[in-house]
């Protein structure tokens, strides 16, 4: 399995695009419009060199940091000599201001503009040497990672952290794809949910968003389906994941449309670009129902397609913003606790794990997974992920909290807690009855009235 993710890994990662929509340099903005600058945080993604090596080693990621420092000093030079020429320029512009007005001689006011325009045309020279090497560092560190949270297992192997139930030891079962009364499955882009997994299918999406709400205080909301290139990189998810989206007449053709589905984590961040809330209304708890159209995951779960490898499926996504890191981690064990009490009810045997350094994506920096076992495949599947941000995608998007003066970049959980297929797929192999499942937030069912009895029995006329 885990040659599998580094297969995928290694796939999707050859992705890499040469021009950002993220960071757009001055020479390119005239093409192309700017959408938004994140804050690069040098001094913050530098200071620990050692534990960055580290988590870029435990990823499996194939960067070169010490090039990457070595353009950083190169960038460093240029840009703080474009400044000493910058603030020169100001000190003359302000000299020239102060002799104009005390009447001071015509040659020196006019060897002082010479030396401005000579100043303009340095700086203009030094820009245009400067843009390709911005360009070349920049992308490379908006390509490094985010660090690793401390629960992370550094190991290849994930960390178990809660258990409930064993897999029985039965010597036969029924794969779902069987189950041709309920499962019509062609390929990963094409299935057909009926019968009792159609109706669970939307009951335990719709259950599991109202647990959420009633016992978490979260806020539901509804998503787009769509994701401008821009925020994809912010969340530094690989362009293979979704499928780009043909556009006619688009001016900007950079920042390109992806069909994620309102079940991704990414249908979040459009609408926290840019946005600068106060403490007082922290933290913030969304929940999304929604389709998730994730191609990356079919990588991950084995060649053979089934409803654990689909392209798309419904999904519950999450989304908490909070003001300091200890505040994320105390909302992810809550929101963790909600996940286990829902999946908990359904019966069946599942794990929440830690995944591993080097099945995260870079903007995580902890993933908990809620894994099934699934008879078919005898291990357990991933049906449900929360994963610890830290503050590095609000630096890229600009999500912040102000108090007085000063402005924090806000600490982000969230992810899929369910993916309504792969549940789907391990209960019918488990030999769940669909409709007797308990789903933690479904609405207990109110009596019939007289005029729904009355138009019951007409509709038993034609059975």
């Amino acid at each position: 399995m885990l040659g599998l993710r580094r297969l995928a890994k290694t796939c999707l990662s050859s992705n890499k695009r040469h021009i950002s929509a993220l960071y757009i340099t001055g020479d390119k903005a005239n093409e192309n419009y700017v959408t938004l600058q994140p804050y690069l945080d040098f001094a913050g993604t530098f200071r620990d060199r050692p534990a960055l090596e580290q988590g870029i080693a435990s990823r499996g990621l194939g960067i070169e940091l010490e090039k990457v420092l070595a353009k950083f000093a190169k960038y460093q030079t240029h840009h703080e000599q474009l400044q000493r020429l910058d603030e020169e320029r100001e000190a003359i512009s302000k000299e020239l201001k102060t002799l104009s007005k005390s009447g001071a001689a015509a040659e020196q006011l006019e060897s002082l503009r010479e030396r401005g325009k000579a100043l303009r045309n340095d700086v203009k020279a030094l820009k245009q040497q400067l843009y390709p090497i911005e360009d070349d560092f920049i992308h490379d560190f908006l390509h490094l990672p985010n660090a690793l949270h401390p629960h992370c297992p550094a190991a290849k192997q994930q960390k178990l952290i809660y258990r409930h139930g064993l897999p029985t030891s039965k010597p036969h079962f029924i794969s779902h794809l069987e189950h041709k009364d309920l499962v019509h499955f062609i390929d990963n882009q094409r299935y057909y949910l009926m019968e009792q997994a159609a109706h669970f299918d939307v009951n335990a999406m719709q259950a599991l968003a109202s647990y959420l709400v009633s016992k978490g205080d979260f806020v539901q909301t509804s998503n787009p389906d769509f994701v401008r290139c821009v925020l994809l990189e912010a969340n530094a998810t690989p362009m293979g994941d979704y499928h780009q989206v043909k556009e006619e007449h688009l001016q900007n053709k950079l920042n390109v449309a992806y069909l994620t589905g309102g079940g991704a984590f990414e249908s979040f961040l459009g609408a926290m670009t840019k946005l600068c809330i106060y403490p007082s209304v922290l933290p913030l708890r969304y929940v999304a129902c929604g389709r998730s159209y994730n191609r990356e995951e079919g990588l991950i779960y084995g060649p053979d397609s089934s409803l654990y490898t689909v392209t798309q499926t419904n999904a519950v996504q999450s989304f908490v913003a909070t003001l300091t890191a200890e505040e994320a981690d105390a909302q992810m064990e809550q929101l963790l606790n909600l996940a286990i009490n829902f999946y908990k009810a359904l019966d069946v045997p599942f794990q929440l794990v830690y995944a591993p350094a080097d099945s995260l994506t870079p903007a995580e920096s902890l993933r908990a997974s809620l894994e099934v076992y699934a008879p078919s495949l005898k291990r357990y599947v991933c049906v449900g992920r929360i994963s610890n941000y830290g503050d590095f995608v609000s630096k890229r998007i600009l999500f912040s909290s102000r108090r007085e003066k000063h402005y924090d970049f806000l600490h982000l959980i969230g992810g899929p807690v369910l993916y309504t297929t792969r549940l789907l797929a391990a209960l019918i192999e488990l030999g769940i009855d669909l409709d007797k499942c308990k789903l933690l937030g479904r609405p207990n069912p109110q009596p019939m009235t007289q005029l729904e009895q009355d138009l019951q029995e007409f509709k038993d006329l034609f059975k």
